[in-house]
């Protein structure tokens, strides 16, 4: 089984995390590095839409099993490979020529709620499902590019509540709050709805390009030599 599909709808292109909990290793973001090129170089593609093929979870972050085996096996390059693709992946997202959706209809924690925020639109499921930050609980810190990217993405008034109480935050919450552009009641409306507004797109490529680079281009090259910098560093400092 493959842990990420693809598939087109009409011009809608259609992205599923196939894996259960859809944890994030290397394969994980090698794949879909991949496909994110493959829907940015077909020109009849209007819009694109992440979403799982699992009933509860959208991403539940980072395969920690995955990374705390390749750190005690001493596979620095792995973990800092994966750090790396996976901010070529939210690069990708804000830098894409057509609107990105966000269907969560599950679980988004972690690296899974990093992916979502890097999307244009997030749709969310208010029957099941939390959006979470469980970094604080976790004693974790965050690299410093994605943290610029979560503070260029997400609203300064909520921001630090996410953060500083680590909290589960259900889709009404955050369409309240802005970050989530609907709620709707259940996996099936959240699908639906999501391909509807991914449907109503059909901008030109190159103008869109345009607005979506001077929004988050700036972004988009910061969390890319911020991270690439504090990965050399940890790199260094452990030679």
């Amino acid at each position: 089984m493959d842990i990420l599909e693809f598939k087109k709808e009409g011009s809608v292109a259609v992205i599923s995390m196939n894996n259960g909990k859809n944890t994030q290793d290397l394969a994980f973001a090698q794949t879909l590095n991949s496909l994110l090129e493959k829907v940015t170089h077909d020109e009849s593609v209007t819009a694109l839409v992440i979403t799982s093929t699992d009933q509860k979870n959208w991403s539940q972050g980072i395969n920690l099993d995955w990374m705390g085996g390749e750190m005690s096996s001493g596979n620095m390059n792995a973990v800092r490979d994966f750090f790396m693709n996976l901010n070529q992946v939210y690069s990708q997202l804000m830098l894409m020529p057509i609107p990105t959706i966000a269907a969560i209809n599950g679980h988004a924690f972690g690296a899974g709620a990093f992916l979502a925020t890097a999307c244009d639109y997030r749709i969310m499921n208010s029957e099941r499902g939390f959006f979470c930050f469980p970094e604080i609980d976790l004693k974790m810190d965050f690299q410093p590019g994605v943290f610029s990217m979560m503070q260029h993405k997400l609203p300064d008034f909520k921001l630090p509540d996410l953060l500083f109480t680590g909290k589960h935050a259900g889709a009404i919450e955050l369409e309240q709050s802005f970050i989530v552009e609907k709620a709707c009641p259940g996996i099936e409306a959240t699908i639906s709805h999501a391909m509807e507004f991914a449907g109503s797109f059909n901008k030109d490529r190159t103008i869109l390009g345009i607005y979506k680079q001077k929004l988050n281009e700036q972004a988009a090259k910061t969390m890319v030599e911020l991270d690439t910098a504090y990965h050399e560093k940890l790199q260094s400092s452990n030679q």
